[in-house]
């Protein structure tokens, strides 16, 4: 019985030998590149492979299809990897590449010509760039409706308009130093501010058809949401399309706008304040000679009044609208009072806050006049705030004093024209 049972054993072993010699194993070659790159050629196939980046040279790892295309059909299809690769071992022969995306909504753009491969050929690289939206948003500049496409950080793939600037909006999610440009000289790239605001002529200096902008960590929103749109402009100059490159080359440039503030406190709490019933309230003539109203300060009650101490006292309009500008209450529901200050040589020295005590004022401020006494605190911040925005410079863009022509007031006495936040008990 022994023998039989090695007689067995040797008799299949043989059988075993002779089947492997056979290449018997060959058959069970996937048609997804398992096994031996022996056995695929042996069989008559090949691995093709396809890597995808986008226009900064970065894989892209998803949502993306490539389709193994012959005579029309398709005759393969794979996903990219973690490294954008495609790769599908198929038999050799001639194929045409195309992409399919798994996202519908997402736009992409790619050049669909020269993409074959052959049994001599059998690596490609695709450049995938974004598409431009089908739809825009609504922007004014110069006085004119234009549409505004959102674009991503990478190439984009533009198509132009050569009788009118095109414009497109960048909402950056991470702060840092970020690079603009086109792929040509003819696509004339410049930086136009914000949707709320757009510039006739660029904001940002254009070298070489390029423009870099520092976003700091103030200008980006929470939860990774960008807060800072920016508008960029293209002029076609004989060309309707090109490749719009927004890349971030670095960390964000130190900014003033990421200094810490200096929060102003009342030099005394202020308290509740109501008006005497009766009296009337009129405001300064801000064309009369500086030394027309002489303020005169009272420690008693912390306050200004006219010509002495006892004299007519002064208020500040707190909640209810001045002549020439909104009242504070209003101001710091939209935008805030503060001031930046720079030495001789024009170096950051602080940044000071005055919304907190402002806030303070108006809570205690008379609820039917919305005024309150003009303080020290009043006086600082109201004259701060003034030659901060160039309220009475007559040249600079915060300049508010105009006549009923809408023209400036000529006759506007600057030493005294703070006092228009001000009046007095007449």
């Amino acid at each position: 019985m022994k023998n039989k049972i090695l007689a067995f054993l040797a008799l299949l072993i043989c059988f075993c030998t002779v089947a492997a010699a056979c290449g018997g194993g060959g058959e069970g070659l996937s048609e997804s590149g398992s096994g031996t790159e022996q056995s695929g050629e042996a069989s008559g196939n090949a691995d093709y492979s396809v890597t995808v980046t986008d226009y900064l040279g970065k894989p892209c790892t998803s949502g993306i299809v490539v389709l193994f295309m012959q005579d029309g059909a398709q005759a393969a299809m794979q996903v990219v990897n973690a490294e954008g690769v495609a790769v599908k071992n198929l038999k050799k022969g001639n194929y045409t590449v195309e992409l399919k995306f798994t996202d519908s909504k997402a736009a992409y753009y790619y050049n669909k010509e020269g993409l074959e491969l052959s049994a001599e050929k059998t690596d490609l690289k695709i450049e995938l760039l974004n598409g431009t939206p089908a739809e825009g948003e609504e922007l004014y500049a110069s006085g004119e409706e234009h549409t505004a496409y959102d674009v991503k950080e990478g190439g984009t793939f533009l198509t132009l308009k050569s009788d009118v600037r095109n414009y497109y909006l960048f909402t950056p999610t991470v702060a840092g130093t970020y690079e603009f440009t086109t792929d040509s000289i003819n696509a004339k790239i410049g930086y136009y501010g914000a949707p709320s605001f757009v510039q006739e002529n660029s904001a940002a200096e254009v070298v070489d058809n390029s423009f870099t902008l520092s976003i700091s960590d103030s200008m980006i929103g929470k939860d990774n949401t960008g807060t800072t749109v920016i508008v960029v402009g293209i002029d076609a100059v004989d060309i309707d399309k090109c490749v719009l490159k927004i890349e971030r080359i670095g960390d964000p440039k130190h900014s003033i706008a990421d200094e810490p503030w200096t929060v102003y406190k009342a030099s005394e709490t202020p308290s509740a304040f109501t008006l005497e019933s009766g009296v009337s309230l009129k405001n300064f003539d801000l064309t009369a000679s500086t030394d027309s109203y002489a303020l005169v300060y009272n420690e008693e009650d912390g306050s200004y009044h006219l010509g002495s101490k006892d004299g007519k006292r002064v208020y500040v309009w707190l909640t209810e609208e001045p002549p020439y500008m909104a009242c504070f209450k209003t101001v710091l529901e939209s935008v805030g009072m503060n001031r930046y200050f720079f030495d001789d040589e024009g170096n950051f020295v602080k940044k000071e806050s005055y919304s907190e005590c402002l806030l303070q004022y108006i809570e205690c401020a008379d609820k039917e006049k919305g005024v309150y006494p003009l303080t020290m605190d009043l006086e600082y911040i109201i004259k701060q705030c003034g030659e901060h925005n160039g309220w009475w410079k007559a040249d600079s863009h915060g300049f508010i004093f105009y006549n009923a022509a809408e023209q400036p007031m000529a006759e506007l006495n600057t030493e005294i024209a703070w006092l228009f936040m001000c009046c007095y008990a007449e």
